[in-house]
């Protein structure tokens, strides 16, 4: 029995011992974790500290640029919102930055929303020069301003005016044509998407190569007069940027008159017919409502002008105007497409593209719409969807 008793003492013994041990390697173990545990918060509060720094600094973040005329400034990091001081900046951000255009300087017409995208149809109408709601623009809250013009003294002016008034950077850009490619790679840095600029930029030089490439005996250049307004009599002097593209396509501007105020001159309908022109390019008025294929009609069916060469040739065309004119009204990137256009027109057996082709990817790259070919000749005709074929 006493033999019996010291057996299970010994065994009990035994297993408090195991038991002992056992407890000691769990203890260890937790308070290793612990250490981990906390090393490992510490770490984590780090992290989010400085992601909080980070995200802080994105957000005040502000950067020094200098524009297109020279100006330095500082802008912010993200540029959400902006304010086009004219229409040829409205065109610039619509084709490149929609969705950052605060709103347009004037009140769409139908023949521009045929071909704009719905959403931007409504948007707010600011105004443009003497006429701009600067009440509403500041309220509307724009991140900065686009000015888009001649790069001169008076450019800059009016920048630094505009800034004061609005109380935000003004970022002035060369509406200057052959300066496209640069202002599309300039406003690609500024919002950020330089791989759809250079897609823009690309099309304008390469617009501009082909054109260049276009080998036209002197001989055979072709004389054009270029008339604006309801009578089709005001006219872009061949030094006025309103006729730019004239001479880009190599043709010859008959109005060899001094520019005027403004870049356009009326003249008589005598003059006209003392010019007698290759081809007449008309623009029509569009505050009037008078496209350039009805401004074509009627000179087509005025007896003043029969004796007319382009007249008699029936070589009197009208502007495509769908969204905005394809030669003038605004001097904006929406001309790009109109040397395409013209050139195609008075030497199409001097063309290396195909203009229907060219016009489409146009329509595509820059208004964001494809094309079919019935809206094309539509385009072409000066019709709207709802116009009678």
């Amino acid at each position: 029995m006493k033999k019996s008793k010291q057996l299970l003492a010994l065994s009990l013994a035994a297993i408090m011992t195991a038991g002992m041990l056992t407890g000691c390697g769990k203890a260890e173990k937790p308070a290793q974790t612990q250490q981990e545990a906390t090393v490992q918060s510490q770490e984590e509060t780090t992290a989010k500290e400085e992601t909080k720094e980070e995200t802080l600094a994105e957000t005040s973040k502000e950067r020094e640029i200098t524009d297109m005329a020279g100006r330095t400034m500082t802008v912010p990091a993200e540029i959400k919102s902006v304010f086009s001081a004219g229409p040829a900046a409205a065109i610039y951000l619509y084709t490149l930055v929609p969705d950052r255009l605060l709103g347009w300087n004037y009140e769409l017409n139908e023949v521009e929303k045929s071909v704009i995208l719905e959403q931007y149809h409504n948007i707010p109408n600011f105004g443009m020069g003497d006429a701009v709601n600067y009440e509403a623009v500041i309220a509307a809250g724009p991140t900065i301003a686009l000015n888009v013009g001649t790069i001169n003294e008076k450019m800059v002016s009016d920048c630094d005016a505009l800034a004061k008034s609005l109380g935000i950077p003004v970022v002035a850009v060369d509406g200057d044509l052959m300066a496209a490619p640069e202002a599309y790679r300039f406003m690609g840095e500024l919002f950020g998407e330089e791989e759809a600029a250079e897609k823009l930029a690309a099309y304008a030089e390469k617009t501009f190569q082909d054109i260049e490439n276009m080998n036209i005996p002197e001989e055979e250049k072709v004389r054009i007069y270029y008339g604006n307004g309801e009578d089709s009599l005001e006219t872009a002097p061949a030094s006025s940027p309103h006729a730019q593209i004239i001479e880009m396509v190599k043709g010859i501007n008959v109005a060899e008159l001094e520019m005027g105020e403004g870049g356009r001159i009326q003249i008589s309908a005598e003059q006209l017919l003392a010019w007698d022109p290759d081809v007449i390019i008309v623009n029509g008025e569009p505050k009037a409502d008078i496209t350039g294929a009805s401004a074509a009609e009627s000179i087509l069916e005025n007896p003043d002008y029969a004796s007319l060469k382009a007249v008699k040739e029936e070589a009197v065309y009208g502007t495509p105007n769908a969204p905005f004119s394809w030669i003038d009204r605004p001097n904006g990137p929406n001309r790009i497409v109109g040397i395409r256009w013209l050139s195609g027109l008075i030497y199409p057996e001097y063309l290396n593209f195909n203009v229907d082709e060219e016009v489409k990817e146009f329509f595509q790259l820059f208004y964001h719409v494809d094309l079919t070919e019935e809206e094309l000749n539509r385009i072409y005709q000066g019709m709207q969807k709802d116009d009678p074929s």
